[in-house]
């Protein structure tokens, strides 16, 4: 009986070790992506994408530039706030919401990028926030580095909503947000550790994914698509299934990955790839 049960472990151990060998052969192996197109930018801070496929991009000098799907300019604002707008979000309405980190404040533009609303937090309410995530009800997630905690916050009546201290989702307490974003009523954060954890739309503990991105990642549909190495990947939202798309060389670069119009955005500092 143990002979029999010490044969099967092996067997099982010599099954999982191809499947391993495989699994490596083929990422090893998946075709690079093919640049589509390209065109230059100056000292990008942060870019997204809306629901019809345009690119904004914002930059350290204030401003924010609305492109086209291939690249062509359509608009840009320029305010009185020379600072950089350190995240852009879009992704909710046609309104298209901006935050200054050097100043703790904000703005709404609309889809003309023309303003309609521009103020500082309240800092009564929070400390030093460093990362915010417009919601699809018209409230505003932030990373409070003050008390290192995740808040919602009611913009329109300027009270507080939520907040969860970042120590009950992780014990590490030296968090460095690099990004958060909500998205299919979920909130995903990603921190200078390559650690991705989600939310829900209560600010509750959800898990945390099995994937290390190495930069700042985007959606499509019910995928996340992020780089890891030299592969581009999507990872499905709620079965985890993992599936490498391409590989790319020189992604050391890469601010963001934006996935949108059947292309793959690759955002650097001056310049957007579009692969496909």
């Amino acid at each position: 009986m143990k002979c029999r049960l010490k044969s099967l472990l092996i067997k099982l151990g010599i099954i999982f070790w191809a499947l391993q060998v495989l699994q490596s052969h083929r990422l090893s192996f998946s075709q690079e992506l093919k640049k589509a197109f390209e065109w230059e930018v100056k000292n990008v801070v942060d870019a997204t994408s809306d629901i019809a496929g345009n690119i904004y991009v914002s930059d350290e000098q204030g401003n924010l530039s609305k492109f086209s799907k291939d690249g062509q300019n359509l608009l840009s604002y320029s305010g009185n706030t020379i600072s950089p707008i350190s995240s852009v979000d879009v992704s909710h309405t046609s309104k298209v919401f901006g935050f200054y980190k050097d100043n703790q404040a904000y703005l709404i533009l609309d889809r003309f990028l023309s303003l309609i609303h521009e103020a500082a937090l309240n800092t009564s309410l929070i400390g030093y926030v460093t990362e915010t995530a417009y919601a699809a009800d018209n409230k505003l997630w932030i990373f409070d580095q003050s008390d290192l905690s995740i808040k919602k916050m009611d913009l329109i009546n300027d009270i507080l909503v939520t907040s969860i201290s970042v120590s009950l989702i992780i014990s590490d307490a030296d968090w460095d947000i690099r990004q958060i974003e909500e998205y299919q009523n979920r909130i995903y954060i990603y921190n200078s550790n390559k650690e991705v954890y989600i939310l829900d739309n209560f600010g509750n503990f959800i898990k945390k994914l099995p994937i290390r991105p190495d930069c700042n990642f985007g959606f499509n549909d019910e995928n996340m698509v992020f780089i890891q190495g030299a592969g581009i990947f999507k990872s499905h939202l709620y079965s985890d299934a993992l599936q490498q798309i391409g590989v790319i060389k020189n992604t050391n670069s890469i601010l963001k990955v934006i996935s949108t119009n059947n292309f793959i955005y690759l955002i650097s500092k001056n310049k957007i790839t579009a692969y496909r």
